[in-house]
């Protein structure tokens, strides 16, 4: 089992990446990174929470490995269901995971106000926030990206 100072050090890159992804000018670094770089970030980020989260789990587990795989399966995107928008996406996946619009809002240091124009279709998110979003709602940044262009779409078939 990891060292308390390890875990402590371990938890302060999970922060300061996660940091990074929402606010790369406190670094120095121009407001939008690219798309590659937020991936790798993003990954870095997840692979090492998944590292820290399988060294704090018990082995020989099975019941609750066995309630996380139901879990995973139950509000999983598969591909090969229907194209949603990213407002129904998100509004879908926040009652999944009960969370409330304040809960995303302190997620991702914005506003009740920027999670209701998500939610309500008004706004679409950049790419920093479709990373972030993936995180959070623990789905693929493709599927936000695709649900993101499928609105964009019904929305201009509209006007």
């Amino acid at each position: 089992m990891p060292s308390s100072a390890k875990t402590s050090q371990n938890n302060e890159i999970c922060e300061g990446l996660k940091e990074l992804i929402q606010d790369p000018k406190s670094f120095g670094l121009r407001e939008n990174l690219p798309r590659r770089v937020l991936d790798l970030l993003a990954e870095s980020r997840k692979m090492l929470i998944e590292l820290l989260y399988d060294r704090a789990v018990p082995p020989n587990n099975d019941l609750a490995a066995e309630l996380s795989q139901d879990a995973d399966a139950k509000y999983r995107f598969r591909e090969e269901d229907e194209i949603w928008p990213f407002h129904i996406l998100l509004g879908r996946r926040m009652d999944q995971l009960s969370l409330s619009p304040h809960d995303v809002a302190v997620s991702l240091g914005s506003t009740l106000q920027y999670v209701s124009d998500l939610r309500s279709g008004i706004k679409t998110p950049t790419e920093q926030r479709i990373v972030e979003l993936a995180m959070l709602l623990d789905v693929s940044q493709e599927s936000l990206r695709t649900g993101v262009r499928e609105q964009v779409n019904g929305m201009a078939a509209t006007v």
